[in-house]
């Protein structure tokens, strides 16, 4: 299916980078500070040879342009890149791990697990919302530094549903859950596998709960009750590409 947002804001220089370098045919317009301007050279002549419009703001211009702070003195608006349905999903390519966040909200959460599942080489990301929004705020993307545009974006409107749907075309869904589940170190990461973390405050719902085929603890000292949600994704796709890594050894 094809995203219904007509376009998408990226701020910060590591997310604005990766556009550029990715999908320059893809940039509607660029702002950016007239310290960039030496480092952007290369990407503005190239967008003048695609006349792709691009003018020099202030620093109070482009927090407005943003609508953040944060923009570390570029804004660029692009078409979004196209949303997956699930149905698309189960046939993508890279489709061997992918994450799937119940409720998670906090934009730095969500953008340090994206950054994460780009670093270890999950494939995609499975979010639950309206067609009409896009799947990640220009916060998250800011937080991921790039990570956003090298994963494939699916949304449904319900997420249990959808996990159960992968769930019967062969992949296993894991629920990271600290209420009662098999510890990490017991678990055998399966071929195709997608991992559900919940949100910061109340974890995953218990109809999520109910359409995971499986479930998977982080287990510390007891000090503290849990991790942060970011932090248990990053611990959890380690896991899971440390275990992909081993398996491509011993298959040579």
């Amino acid at each position: 299916m094809a995203s219904r947002v007509p376009h998408e804001k990226v701020y910060g220089i590591a997310a604005t980078r990766a556009v550029l370098t990715g999908r320059m045919g893809d940039v509607i317009r660029i702002a950016f500070s007239a310290s960039l301007k030496r480092e952007l050279a290369p990407a503005l002549r190239e967008a003048a040879a695609r006349r792709i419009a691009f003018e020099e703001r202030t620093d109070e211009d482009l927090a407005k342009i943003a609508g953040s702070v944060h923009h570390e003195g570029i804004c660029l608006a692009a078409r979004p890149r196209r949303v997956l349905d699930v149905d698309a999903l189960i046939g993508w390519r890279d489709a061997r791990a992918i994450l799937a966040l119940d409720d998670v909200a906090n934009p730095h959460n969500v953008g340090a697990i994206v950054r994460s599942a780009a670093f270890f080489g999950a494939g995609a990301l499975l979010v639950e919302g309206p067609t009409d929004r896009a799947p990640l705020t220009p916060a998250a993307v800011r937080v991921a530094q790039g990570g956003a545009e090298h994963l494939a974006m699916a949304r449904t409107e319900r997420l249990p549903d959808a996990l159960r749907k992968l769930a019967a075309r062969g992949f296993a869904v894991v629920g990271a859950d600290v209420r009662g589940a098999r510890p990490l170190r017991e678990l055998r990461w399966p071929e195709r596998v997608v991992l559900v973390m919940g949100s910061e405050g109340e974890g995953l719902r218990h109809a999520v709960l109910d359409a995971c085929t499986d479930r998977v603890v982080i287990e510390g000292t007891g000090a503290v009750e849990s991790l942060n949600v970011s932090v248990a994704a990053g611990v959890l796709l380690a896991s899971w590409a440390s275990t992909r890594s081993r398996d491509r050894g011993s298959s040579r």
